[in-house]
């Protein structure tokens, strides 16, 4: 009987002990386990950060997303070596688009100087033919208006692709080189390089751009780089007899 009981005890032992174990591993389960509220915080995470992209704000890793819709604006420039369209889109550089359409309103590209051609790496403008138009908006030439502030590269540049000229930080004001290839791809370094547009290849902007280029060749000028201060002093005129013949914008307007 002694032995039946001592062998009853032993058994109730195992199953309290068994019982309890259970509980204690019920309780741990509970309280590491995710609540139903923390897995839908974390499926909304993770479909937010499928459709924004990374947290950084980049755009597949390289360059930010805009902070505005895409709005185009076309702009038409016949030139003496033959005729391009720039494609400019506002998402890329809201401030920077702005001040191009308010170029190109004031009749400020007409007739100016090609002057600056480095083959293979850009086409530089922006100095008016008259220097009271000059003054009007380029700050160095005394005029009543500061500097754009830079805005982040939002866009690989490529041949034909229009962006500030400047130099250094918040430099951009009026002048503008567009992009030749091959070094002119590696433009987006320096603060004022930024991306506005580009010249439309459907209708042979980038034909007109070689054009600019093989004339320059063909005159032995050079880039003409140190020509921007007689030519922001006194216009045209100041330059066109020393190098006749140098290409140039004749008109350009929205389209």
């Amino acid at each position: 009987i002694m032995k039946m009981l001592y062998s009853g005890l032993f058994l109730l032992s195992i199953l309290a002990f068994s019982t309890s174990f259970q509980i204690r591993l019920s309780t741990f389960e509970l309280r590491n386990r995710p609540s139903q509220k923390s897995c839908l915080y974390n499926f909304l995470d993770d479909y937010k950060s499928s459709i924004d992209g990374p947290e950084d704000g980049s755009v597949d890793g390289e360059f930010p997303p805009s902070v505005c819709p895409s709005e185009i604006h076309r702009i038409r420039f016949s030139t003496t070596a033959g005729d391009f369209t720039i494609r400019l889109d506002r998402a890329l550089s809201p401030s920077g688009v702005a001040r191009f359409l308010e170029l190109v309103d004031d009749g400020f590209f007409n007739e100016q100087l090609l002057y600056r051609v480095d083959p293979g790496f850009v086409i530089q403008f922006g100095i008016a033919c008259d220097p009271q138009l000059q003054s009007r908006w380029d700050p160095k030439a005394g005029a009543p208006i500061a500097p754009l502030p830079d805005e982040p590269n939002r866009q690989k540049f490529r041949a034909g692709s229009v962006s500030f000229a400047g130099s250094g930080i918040d430099s951009r004001s009026c002048h503008f080189c567009i992009a030749l290839e091959p070094f002119g791809e590696d433009l987006g370094t320096s603060p004022h390089e930024t991306v506005l547009g580009n010249i439309e290849v459907e209708d042979g902007g980038i034909l007109a751009l070689e054009s600019i280029v093989r004339n320059r060749e063909d005159q032995g000028y050079g880039n003409l780089l140190d020509i921007q201060g007689s030519l922001t002093r006194g216009g045209n005129a100041a330059v066109i007899s020393q190098y006749p013949g140098v290409d140039r914008i004749v008109a350009c307007g929205r389209i």
